[in-house]
Formats: C-alpha cells, structure tokens, sequence
C-alpha cells in the first residue's frame, strides 16, 4: 500500500514537473506527447511466454524434487520408530542426527527454491524488457514525440486528446 502510495505521488509529480514545463515551453513549441500500456505489451510479447513456460517447468521441477525429499524424511522416520527399539544407541544416535540434517535441509529448500526461480526469472525477463524499451525508444525518435506516458502505473493524471497511444506502432515495430 506504501509503494502504491509512493509510485501515485512520483507520478503526480512527474505529471506536475511535465506540465509546468510544457506550460514554459508552450509559448515557443508544442510538445508531443504519447502514452503506452507497457503492461499490455508485456502480456503481448512472445518471448514472455517462452520464459514463463520454462520458469514454470523449474517450478514444477522444484516442487517434485522437495515432495520427494519430504517423502524421504518422513519414510526415514517411519523407519527409525518401527526399527529403534532393536538399534544400538550409537545406531540410535546418527540415524536421529542423520534426520534432523535432512529435516533442516528440506526446512531451508523452498527459500533456495524461491531464490533460484526468481534469479532465473530476472536472467529471462531482462532481455525482454530491453527489448521492449529499445522499440518504445525507436517509435518515439521516429514519431517526433518529446515525452511517453505509461500508463500501466498510474503515472498520468490528466491527458489531452492529442496524446498519442504509441502501443500498435510498437507492436508493429516488434512485429507482433
């Protein structure tokens, strides 16, 4: 709720800074100013799919692999009651250390998981967006526009009509 407020108050004042100075600059030049939904074209980017395929395959991967260490601890422990009454104490006494070891290793494994995922994540995602800033970057420079909007983050508060939705031209630029 913090961040929200914090992006609509960075937005407001970028919005603010923007005008005051278009308003400055309105007398000698007309600025040209267009607005994308860079969440639509993210959703809309080919390459987003791919990596969230593989990103789910590792996740599926994961989660099979700790069900089955989970299995392990518990089969060991069923092994340890039925067979604990027949073991020597120093039997007794590394099967009980061997367990606690695999028990805090499965404890640890969903954050490893997690930290993976979402390094693997960064690693698939980063070209894309590269890629999409480089076309937003492209159709901007060759539209003439002075400033691009985006609108998937609240960063517009007011919009005249000869603002310009950039996102089809992007789109072509990306041949999608």
């Amino acid at each position: 709720m913090k961040s929200k407020i914090t992006q609509i108050t960075a937005g407001a004042i970028l919005v603010i800074s923007l005008l005051g100075f278009m308003a400055a600059k309105g007398s000698t030049a007309k600025s040209k100013v267009g607005h994308i939904n860079t969440n639509e074209l993210w959703n809309a980017m080919p390459e987003k799919k791919a990596a969230d395929d593989q990103l789910k395959k590792m996740q599926n991967e994961m989660v099979a692999y700790l069900e089955k260490e989970q299995k392990s601890l518990e089969q060991g422990i069923v092994t340890y009651q039925k067979d604990s009454a027949n073991m020597s104490s120093l039997v007794k006494n590394e099967t009980v250390q061997k367990l606690l070891a695999q028990q805090k290793n499965l404890q640890s494994l969903p954050d490893k998981a997690n930290n993976e995922l979402k390094k693997k994540q960064n690693e698939l995602y980063q070209p894309i967006r590269v890629k999409m800033q480089k076309a937003i970057d492209d159709v901007a420079s060759e539209s003439g526009y002075d400033y691009i909007m985006d609108v998937a983050f609240g960063n517009i508060v007011f919009v005249k009509n000869e603002s310009d939705n950039i996102l089809s031209k992007v789109k072509t630029k990306l041949n999608l």
